[in-house]
């Protein structure tokens, strides 16, 4: 006696859809015990329907459909570890939007300084950062090893190239011909033109093999010219020790105090967003970086 559950029983008995069952089937996830020939219709094992009720449960705890192809074998702590740290990661990001929506301009303290023009070389850096809150952990991760050593290696490349220790250094978003580009990063400083000329193409090819051969890091060396300028900085009216949410508010809350500032005293940004100056020569394991908004004169 055959007891195959027929789809519409199986659908009934699991919960699941026949748009589901089908989905399913094509990506190798509940696949039907047998198809009548003639008729085309579905059938499943009874066996089956602990997978079947599984799946439909996973489903409903947003499990990824790829992740549930090996459903008999589905890893529960290892899900609910993942789990838990998307739910720290969003309640941390929640804490960080509520304190952003709470911006208060009063709270800062815009500080002006004239600054020269100096011209300067930088590595752009690809940062390739996922979505996903594992992926970025990950890549955040590897970023706090990578970057330093390309810095490193950026230094070893100037001091070769007659370029001396600076006593500034800063990162920002690249921008290419009036574009920011997101997902890069510049680091750069300061480089004085030696016996009168500038870098060269050839310089920062060379700039660019010295880091790749040193890190096995791939970045593109560009040159430009930071223009006379007012630079801007914040701090906060009311001193206190920060939390990591104020940390990690920090640059927001300075880009909108910025915003603010630019509308009362009427001046023009030279670009839309903060560079991260550091007054050490060196981004990592120096003086902390200060996010620094540039002006245009008046």
């Amino acid at each position: 006696m055959n007891t195959d559950l027929a789809a519409g029983e199986f659908q009934a008995m699991t919960g699941l859809s026949t748009k589901a069952l089908r989905l399913y089937a094509e990506r190798s996830i509940v696949i039907p015990a047998r198809v009548d020939p003639n008729s085309g219709y579905r059938y499943y094992a009874r066996e089956q329907l602990k997978q079947g009720l599984t799946v439909d449960l996973l489903r409903r705890a947003q499990v990824p459909l790829a992740e549930l192809a090996g459903a008999a074998e589905f890893s529960f702590d290892t899900w609910r570890e993942s789990v838990q740290l998307r739910r720290l990661v969003e309640d941390f990001y929640l804490d960080v939007a509520e304190k952003i929506s709470a911006f208060d301009p009063a709270e800062f303290v815009a500080h002006s300084a004239d600054a020269p023009a100096v011209d300067w070389v930088g590595v752009i850096i690809d940062l390739d950062i996922p979505e996903d809150p594992e992926g970025r952990l990950e890549t955040f991760t590897e970023l706090s090893v990578d970057t330093p050593a390309v810095e490193r290696a950026f230094g070893g490349a100037l001091d070769e190239l007659a370029i001396g220790p600076a006593s500034v250094a800063w990162t920002a978003v690249p921008d290419t011909g009036g574009r920011s580009v997101n997902g890069q990063m510049l680091l750069a400083r300061p480089a004085p033109a030696r016996r009168g000329a500038a870098l060269g193409r050839a310089d920062l090819e060379f700039i660019e093999h010295r880091v790749h051969a040193e890190t096995g890091q791939s970045i593109t060396a560009v040159t430009g010219t930071l223009p006379r300028r007012i630079e801007v900085t914040f701090t906060a009216a009311v001193l206190c020790e920060p939390t990591p949410v104020d940390e990690a508010a920090e640059g927001y809350l300075h880009l909108l105090a910025f915003e603010n500032h630019l509308a009362r005293h009427g001046h023009t940004a030279l670009r839309p967003t903060a560079r991260m100056v550091t007054q050490s020569g060196t981004m990592f394991g120096g003086t902390t970086p200060v996010g620094t908004f540039d002006i245009r004169p008046q």
